[in-house]
Order: structure tokens, then C-alpha cells, then sequence
């Protein structure tokens, strides 16, 4: 019997591709192992570009084919692999559908590599292709620009559930009648996104049209991620992070490669609600000591 190999070298969430590799070949009759011995078939997948040569390294000692965006931005699945139902079972502990309903974005964000990757949005697969459990994690990286956003969502909360829009979803694009589809889906946490400062409006007025619309305003159920150390300055970061702390949401402030120590800082200071609830950024000891050592030098 055919013996598959599969090889996880980043090993924080589980691999969509490796599951749907693993499908492939169990309906092929194949027995599959996960980070096992070596097969008839290996196949390692590396998401993150820092496990790049870790898993070039794997692949070259394992006689495996390597593939996935750590390796190669273009590296795709075969179509009879990508569109078929993730194995489940290749992670026994795993209790959530994961997969995507559409791919791409309608943004162009210079710091993000979607728009290589993936190009413009485009449809991807129906919720009945990959959803097996109650508890879904969706990976659309812009969900609420694709065309059949409104559809996916009466869906959803025809299927009573429980939605983890896990990429976060478009402030931009929140209105009235996406805001009051998203309180009668209930998802338990919503993220979104605040990377410019300029766009301080928009953000307001989503965050409003929620609230108007019924959805909790508050750090246990709305987070933003903050991208800092990209085209803006200390205080445009800080800025970002006062506005959504003192509406009591939270900020999952993402660094940057290459971010100063002062912007590390901050991400440490703004993604733990303990500190930022109980003292400011300037009063922050890591941050007033940095400050007194450099004025030693000054």
C-alpha cells in the first residue's frame, strides 16, 4: 500500500494544504502520515519565508516536493486537491472547519503580499465544500469586498455558525446593511484593520455603524490590528492605539521587519490590555527607561 509523508515545518496552526493533500490521497487509498518516516510520497509545506531553508533542507534529505508560500508566492495545489474537503483527522485535536470562500483583495497595500500572491478577489469555494464543524475559521483575506458577501452571511447564520473571520474584515467597507448581518451572525470576536492613519475617518465611522447596529463595542469582542513601523512615525502609531483603546477596543499592533526598539515597545505595551488600562505609554517603565538611557547620551 502507498505510504504518504507529509511534512509540517511551521507547526503554529494547522496546514489547509497538507489536509488537503492528505484528502487527496486517503480517497486514492493511500495510508497518510503527518511529520512521520519516510514515504512513497513526501510533500513538506511551509507557510512563514523565516522556515524557508528549514524546510528546502527537509525536502532535499526526504526526496519531497516543497511547496507553499514560505517557498514560492505562486506555489499552488493541483485543482482536484485545492477543492476538495480538508482531511480533519490529520490534526486529531482540531475542532473547526478552516478553509477560504474567496481569494485576493480588492486593496493594493504595498506592505502586503496578498495582491502578489493572489491578485484581485476572486470566488473561491462554497461553505459546504470544507465546513464540517459548527466553529468556522475563515482565511478570506477580504471577505466583506466579495461579491457574494451577503449570501455567505445569511448562510451562515442560516447554519447557526459560529464564524472566526480570522484575517480580519474591512472597516472601509462596513454599512448598515453589513453591520446588521454581521450582529445577527454573532460572531464571538471581530478584527479588522487600522494600518494608516489617514484613514481615521472610515475607521470611526464603521466602528459606529456597528455600535448603532447592535454590536458590543468592547475589547472582548472587537480587536484591530495596527500595522506599525511602515510609513509612519512613533506618534501616528501611538495616535492609532490611544483612539481604539479609549473606545475600549483592543489593538493587536503587528511590527513591521525592521521596527525600532521604541516601536516593539509599544506593541508590547498595546497588545497586552492590563498595561494599556492601567497606564499610559509614556509612563510605560520599559519605555521610560529606554527614554532616561538615552538621555544619558544626548
Amino acid at each position: 500500500m502507498l505510504k504518504v509523508n507529509l511534512i509540517d515545518v511551521d507547526l503554529k496552526f494547522p496546514n489547509l494544504a497538507l489536509m488537503k493533500i492528505s484528502a487527496y490521497w486517503k480517497r486514492q487509498g493511500a495510508v497518510v502520515t503527518l511529520n512521520g518516516s519516510r514515504g512513497d510520497l513526501n510533500f513538506v509545506s511551509c507557510v512563514f519565508t523565516k522556515n524557508k531553508e528549514k524546510a528546502l533542507k527537509i525536502a532535499e534529505s526526504y526526496c519531497a516536493e516543497a511547496g507553499g508560500t514560505g517557498i514560492d508566492l505562486k506555489s499552488q495545489l493541483p485543482h482536484e486537491v485545492e477543492h476538495i474537503c480538508p482531511d480533519y483527522m490529520l490534526y486529531p485535536k482540531l475542532n473547526y472547519s478552516i478553509g477560504f470562500t474567496s481569494r485576493g483583495c480588492i486593496r493594493k497595500c504595498s506592505f502586503c503580499i496578498v495582491p502578489e500572491k493572489e491578485g484581485y478577489i476572486k470566488e473561491w469555494s462554497s461553505l459546504e465544500e470544507f465546513v464540517r464543524h459548527k466553529k468556522v475559521i475563515l482565511l478570506d483575506n477580504n471577505f466583506l469586498a466579495s461579491t457574494r458577501w451577503k449570501f455567505k452571511l445569511l448562510e451562515m447564520i442560516e447554519r447557526n455558525l459560529i464564524v472566526d473571520f480570522n484575517q480580519g474584515l474591512d472597516i472601509r467597507l462596513i454599512d448598515e446593511e453589513k453591520a446588521a448581518l454581521i450582529v445577527k451572525l454573532n460572531p464571538p470576536y471581530l478584527r479588522f484593520a487600522w494600518d494608516d492613519v489617514k484613514d481615521e475617518a472610515a475607521v470611526r465611522k464603521g466602528i459606529s455603524i456597528l455600535k448603532k447596529e447592535g454590536f458590543p463595542i468592547d475589547r472582548h469582542r472587537i480587536g484591530f490590528y495596527v500595522l506599525v513601523g511602515y510609513n509612519s512615525t512613533l506618534e501616528e502609531d501611538l495616535h492609532r492605539a490611544n483612539t481604539l483603546h479609549g473606545m475600549d477596543i483592543n489593538t493587536h499592533v503587528q511590527l513591521y521587519k525592521g521596527s525600532q526598539k521604541t516601536a516593539k515597545i509599544l506593541a508590547r505595551w498595546a497588545n497586552r490590555p492590563w498595561y494599556w488600562m492601567t497606564s499610559s505609554f509614556e509612563e510605560f517603565e520599559p519605555i521610560k527607561n529606554l527614554r532616561q538611557y538615552c538621555e544619558l547620551f544626548e
